[in-house]
């Protein structure tokens, strides 16, 4: 049986028309920036400084740069120059490890060993094989 999956998660609710929240806020801000001077400033002078804000705010709120938002990489960008970019490496203490030493006796053992070499007529090497398939550690 199958089941729906919920598809396109990264979509963010419409709060009017076209915009979402972030879009909406961005738009007004600028707009109510701009009101302000327009009630304050001369009509030259406003439309110098409320061109720019009403820029500035329609590229924050659409404007995406490898299809991340602007404010994203405007905030990313601003953590990286203030951030610490000193990376120091620390030595983590590690017991060592050491080979016990062997004794002379068992030494001597493994060259009686070596000299004592038994010949076999069947080759060994399938059933020692399938002992390495069967217990790999």
């Amino acid at each position: 049986m199958e089941y729906p999956l919920p598809q396109f998660l990264s979509i963010k609710p419409k709060v009017a028309g076209p915009f979402n929240f972030r879009q909406l806020a961005y738009i007004v801000g600028g707009a109510l920036i701009s009101v302000i001077f327009y009630f304050t400033m001369p009509v030259v002078t406003f439309l110098i400084i409320a061109t720019p804000i009403m820029g500035l705010s329609l590229v924050l709120a659409f404007g995406k740069i490898k299809g991340f938002p602007i404010p994203t990489i405007m905030m990313r960008s601003f953590f990286f120059v203030f951030a610490s970019k000193k990376y120091i490496w620390t030595k983590v203490e590690t017991p060592a490890i050491s080979m016990p030493k062997a004794k002379k006796q068992e030494i001597e053992k493994v060259k009686d060993l070596t000299t004592t070499l038994k010949v076999t007529e069947k080759s060994r090497l399938k059933d020692i094989g399938k002992l390495i398939e069967i217990h790999p550690k």
